[in-house]
């Protein structure tokens, strides 16, 4: 399995490590990925190559069959821990190899979009392997700000199923700004680091959310992308999702999603609590602010979008 992209003097090398026999049941791939490296053979054994050598297969062993993009911090580990739930299916949690290849052009100015196109298709098919005789499907859960990428993956991927999850922005922004998200390079919004280095945290994290809701308005309705609020789970992971990735799920396989549902995505030791009140309470002026500037109309857009996805499922069914 490839873990992570590790950039030398002689280039990009790929690092991997044996997985066995374990799952990723945990709510993000790097959890999964550290438990395999404590095991004794990873310890001893290292294995690294170059990215170049990294091929796309002639079939892919699992399906590709959907990816989930968010806004951020509104529901997507859970809807990942749903899916994951079903034997039959592997799902990726934000998983770094993937967003170390997404970067590859600030390394490497000069790649193609084709070259790009191609390593991306080869890692996710490195990294959907079948270990298990009852695995199919491979579901990949994203970062936030990869959607603003998305032309990326339809290029490598054009007709593989895809959704974005959003939510209130004050929700959203809230939990948000309590850490500068120092992971997002500011070029991707025209920004420079010094530029960003003068705004208020809760301003970044505004004009990520901005840029990110941009794009999932821009592609959802020429591309087919599924809208899903958060609001509206656990039930629509169980429907229009299922539905819009082509997975069909007998009684018992929905029950054990349902179950999953009743507890925190993130800490599933707990019970789930909806926290939209606390959030909303919590939220600062600054917050409040900027969320009713710069979100609230593409929040809007977005549910606008969202009920004319509605009322055509509701059509063809």
């Amino acid at each position: 399995m490839p873990v992570q992209i590790r950039w030398t003097a002689a280039g990009p090398l790929v690092d991997w490590c044996h997985l066995g026999e374990l799952r990723f049941s945990d709510p993000f791939f790097l959890q999964t990925i550290n438990r395999a490296m404590g095991h004794p053979f990873n310890l001893l054994f290292r294995h690294s190559t170059p990215l170049e050598t990294l091929a796309e297969p002639a079939a892919f062993e699992l399906r590709p069959a959907g990816l989930i993009f968010h806004m951020t911090r509104c529901g997507s580990t859970l809807v990942a821990r749903m899916l994951a739930s079903l034997s039959g299916n592997v799902v990726l949690s934000e998983p770094g190899p993937i967003d170390q290849l997404l970067r590859l052009p600030s390394r490497w100015p000069n790649v193609t979009i084709d070259d790009h196109a191609l390593w991306l298709r080869a890692m996710i098919a490195a990294l959907g392997r079948r270990r298990r005789a009852d695995e199919r499907d491979l579901f990949i859960k994203l970062t936030g700000w990869h959607i603003l990428l998305l032309p990326l993956f339809r290029r490598a991927f054009p007709d593989l199923p895809w959704m974005f999850l959003y939510r209130d922005p004050v929700e959203v922004l809230t939990p948000m700004a309590q850490r500068f998200p120092l992971e997002i390079e500011p070029a991707l919004l025209d920004l420079t680091w010094p530029q960003v280095g003068a705004m208020s945290c809760e301003r970044y994290c505004a004009l990520i959310l901005e840029r990110i809701c941009r794009a999932a308005i821009e592609h959802c309705g020429s591309e087919g992308g599924l809208l899903i609020e958060h609001r509206e789970l656990p039930e629509a992971a169980l429907t229009r999702l299922l539905q819009h990735f082509g997975r069909r799920c007998g009684a018992e396989e929905l029950a054990r999603m349902r179950e999953v549902a009743r507890f925190d995505a993130k800490q599933p030791e707990r019970g789930y609590v909806d926290d939209s009140h606390d959030k909303r309470a919590g939220a600062s002026q600054e917050v409040r602010d900027l969320a009713a500037t710069l979100l609230a109309p593409l929040y809007a857009q977005l549910e606008a979008l969202r009920a004319n996805q509605r009322g055509w499922h509701h059509s063809i069914n």
